[in-house]
């Protein structure tokens, strides 16, 4: 069996000289890798949007409140 892989994250590929049966469960490790990968990117994306909306509410409160009350 020939051992393909991604070259940034190391999934397995598909060959065409390996056996169909060893590249169903190679293709099933892709996927679920690649669904893994989105997952954590989607939630750094929402920690960090998180994390700057709060940031952009202490600014407006500062700003009505005409004092630096909250740390930004």
């Amino acid at each position: 069996m020939i051992e393909d892989k991604t070259p940034f994250y190391s999934l397995p590929l598909p060959h065409p000289d390996n056996l169909l049966q060893q590249d169903v469960l190679r293709i099933k490790y892709a996927l679920t890798g690649v669904d893994r990968l989105m997952y954590m990117q989607t939630n750094l994306r929402r920690q960090q949007d998180e994390l700057l909306n709060e940031k952009l509410r202490r600014v407006k409160l500062n700003q009505l409140l005409g004092e630096p009350l909250l740390t930004i």
